[in-house]
């Protein structure tokens, strides 16, 4: 089973301080810069925060709709806080299917469990409508348990389009200090956190004979 690093190109922002040129005074100038290997580029000297990331965004997007084959049903898998809603962030608002954000349309609380039925159903109409129409579909979710990830597969295959698993192999300690920054109602219990970090090490060598049509890995000593 080949196992890639996407190039995803995420961007960071920066900032610096400049001489005023009319005050004297020191002032804030604001810059971007994408993290992918062999991508150059970098920019600095925006006046305003705001516009440097909508560019950096920009950039971001431009370049994320060509990681995967169009139509294809991007599946990510790993614990809460290894960084794949930050990923999901990349493409178009509209390709992207999160179960927190249908969570919250249920129930108005991100963290409500017990609105996830609900939220699944959801999710299970968004999907196959987006596949049926050939659209590249990001699935926000940690997609940890096997009966999931077949579900999803199988969406796939009834519509005849690709699916790919791409693998969050962040550290537990990354995790869990992320999850530690979250609001209160969003935070996953850590015995919860643990068993979603020891499900993504156990999906790795089951995803080709799940049907996953291309597999990568994010992070870990893998990516």
């Amino acid at each position: 089973m080949a196992a890639a690093a996407p190039v995803a190109h995420l961007t960071y922002q920066h900032r610096t301080l400049t001489p005023a040129t009319i005050t004297n005074a020191r002032s804030e100038a604001f810059g971007w810069h994408c993290s992918a290997q062999g991508c150059p580029v970098r920019m600095d000297g925006y006046g305003d925060q705001r516009a440097s990331r909508q560019d950096a965004a920009d950039h971001e997007r431009r370049l994320a709709v060509a990681l995967f084959e169009p139509g294809t049903l991007v599946v990510p898998v790993g614990p809460g806080g290894s960084g794949k809603s930050r990923f999901a962030a990349m493409f178009p608002s509209d390709w992207v299917v999160c179960l927190d954000e249908l969570r919250e349309r249920v129930s108005g609380d991100a963290g409500d469990q017990s609105a996830t039925p609900d939220a699944v159903a959801l999710q299970d109409v968004l999907i196959p409508a987006r596949l049926a129409r050939g659209l590249t579909t990001v699935v926000d979710s940690t997609n940890v348990e096997a009966r999931v990830r077949r579900g999803l597969v199988d969406q796939a295959s009834r519509h005849r389009r690709p699916v790919a698993a791409v693998v969050f192999l962040t550290d537990l300690d990354t995790c869990e200090a992320r999850n530690a920054q979250r609001p209160p109602g969003r935070r996953v219990p850590s015995t919860v956190l643990r068993r979603q970090h020891e499900q993504t090490l156990a999906a790795m060598p089951l995803l080709a004979d799940e049907g996953f049509t291309d597999i990568r890995t994010v992070g870990g000593d893998r990516s």
